[in-house]
């Protein structure tokens, strides 16, 4: 049989009908042509896209399915990014989260059918195939037969030759117990349960809107699955990510018993997979009030290592990044999350309240109005759209967006409903005796939950009333002073867990400028671990950190 790779069966650039379109689709057409062939533990047949292996059958993209077959026609050699471009995507111009994603397939698909095989990344070069199956991409080829010998064919009667005769005995019962055992494995390979893979795929999308109520219902889906399948390692991997979410905005009181079922089904999903990811981000989020900034980056970064697509880890190193002032490197992450699920909520407003941060208030402007016409009820959604509003001068859709809300306390309390009030008239007046005003009634409210103390901090920091914001800040932060914040309020994220609370991304946003630029700034950082993790990094970040 002639030996083929992929970038063989691609059809040449420019090849086209009279039509000027492509005669065929390219990648259907290359994978039609390709043998089921035999993979580690498996069987991969491109030209239905499927991978079987003794987990169950997986069906794979026909992009994702090509970059298998480029990595397994390699045989074990490492392939550079550009290889795959010029193999699996015929040169075409595309960003490389679509290497990412299609490497992060493969990855998937060898792991929930359990095919032995793995994808190695080589920092700064390339991927390769691993797990011993590098060099077994074969054709599952009918054997050969055995060539009938040369000497003259004996006449009826005459005896066989005893080697001829175990030729083909020993070759025919090679070939017979290679078919049943085949045949066999491929009856009775375990197939996942239908109502499975629905509570997977239901829970996944609760936990795409990131709501309160979604998140809960994430927990009660994924119960139901890990009850079925005890022994799958992703859907208890979930099931950590699920409770963890609903733990990080409950109220102290009843965050603890919330983390630790957490943190039991993480454990229990890393005793089944050591590198499950949802689990491995979890433990990382649970245990950063034991570690500094750098260990929980690396840790964030070691599970998207494993899988490069981990929503939660790129979430994380988001919020970390933004949090510490490295705002482009969060700006890079944030859109590799947005490319991988557009119509996810949370990256497309933390991309709005970034354009802000950036300088970019009309990009901002457009990116919020239309998630705000996708999740109008999402408080997120209307928080970033109230703060960008209300720090580039548009006062009055602030207040439009306060009074919608003002009867229903859905977004926002009465107390933040009259916070805001006198705040937006200081913003827009800038009169003396309208920021005393607003300054009385932020330092009033700031104590009562930790979301108000933020929105105080953001206020007074645009109305440069440094002190007052840093009185503030000193009572959220480091619990110092006479504003210290009240966790138990169940308004907001609680901090309780972290000492240092790491969801400090507003204080490198435009309207804390003034904050940074005094002496005080330097000081709080130091306190708070910034500054020793800007060391440890070796990379000064993009705001906060003074220039030589």
């Amino acid at each position: 049989m002639e030996n083929r790779s992929l970038a063989d069966d691609l059809p040449k650039r420019g090849e086209s009908d009279a039509s000027g379109r492509g005669a065929e689709d390219p990648a259907a057409s290359a994978l039609a042509r390709r043998p089921d062939f035999q993979l580690g533990s498996g069987i991969v047949r491109p030209s239905v896209r499927t991978v079987e292996g003794p987990g169950g059958s997986v069906t794979a993209e026909p992009r994702v399915m090509q970059v298998l077959l480029a990595l397994a026609d390699a045989g074990g050699a490492v392939l550079t990014r550009d290889d795959l471009l010029r193999t699996c995507w015929k040169g075409m111009f595309v960003g490389d989260d679509s290497i990412t994603r299609a490497v992060a397939e493969v990855r998937r698909i060898a792991r929930e059918t359990g095919a032995g095989f793995g994808i190695e990344t080589i920092p700064r070069i390339g991927y390769r195939l691993t797990g011993g199956a590098a060099t077994s991409a074969r054709p599952l080829a009918e054997p050969e037969p055995v060539p009938a010998p040369v000497a003259a064919t004996p006449e009826p009667g005459d005896p066989i030759p005893v080697k001829a005769t175990r030729r083909w005995i020993i070759g025919g019962a090679l070939a017979a117990t290679g078919a049943v055992a085949f045949a066999v494995w491929t009856a009775f390979r375990p197939r996942p349960d239908p109502r499975y893979l629905e509570l997977l795929d239901r829970g996944k999308q609760a936990l795409r809107m990131g709501l309160p109520d979604s998140n809960q219902q994430g927990v009660e889906i994924f119960q139901e699955a890990v009850a079925i399948r005890p022994d799958d390692a992703a859907a208890w991997g979930l099931l950590a990510l699920a409770k963890s979410h609903v733990a990080d905005r409950s109220p102290s009181r009843s965050a603890g018993s919330i983390f630790q079922e957490s943190e039991q089904a993480a454990r229990r999903a890393l005793a089944l997979d050591e590198r499950e990811p949802n689990a491995l981000v979890v433990l990382a989020m649970l245990q950063r009030n034991l570690d500094d900034w750098l260990t929980t980056e690396r840790k964030l970064r070691a599970v998207l290592a494993i899988a490069p697509d981990n929503s939660a880890a790129l979430d994380g190193l988001v919020a970390l990044l933004q949090a510490s002032g490295y705002l482009q490197e969060s700006w890079d992450l944030n859109e590799r999350a947005v490319a991988l699920d557009p119509l996810r909520p949370g990256p497309q407003f933390r991309k709005a309240l970034k354009h802000w941060i950036m300088g970019r208030s009309l990009e901002a402007d457009h990116v919020i109005a239309r998630a705000r016409e996708l999740w109008p009820a999402h408080p997120l959604v209307w928080n970033a759209r109230l703060l960008i509003s209300a720090f580039t001068g548009q006062i009055q859709a602030a207040r439009i967006l306060i009074k919608d809300q003002a009867t229903t306390s859905l977004m926002i309390t009465p107390t933040g409903v009259a916070t805001w009030d006198v705040s937006l008239t200081a913003l827009e007046t800038r009169d003396p005796r309208d920021i005393a005003e607003a300054r009385a009634a932020n330092v009033a409210a700031a104590p009562l939950s930790p979301g108000l103390s933020v929105h105080a901090i953001m206020i007074m920091g645009a109305l440069e009333e440094v002190d007052t914001a840093y009185s503030i800040i000193n009572g959220l932060l480091l619990r110092r002073g006479g504003l210290v914040t009240q966790v138990d309020s169940g308004q907001g994220p609680s901090p309780a867990s972290d000492p240092l609370w790491r969801q400090t991304q507003w204080l490198f946003t435009p309207a804390t400028r003034s904050l940074r630029a005094d002496p005080r700034f330097l000081s709080l950082c130091k306190d708070i671990g910034l500054a020793e993790f800007w060391r440890g990094r070796g990379v000064p970040p993009d705001e906060g950190m003074p220039r030589g």
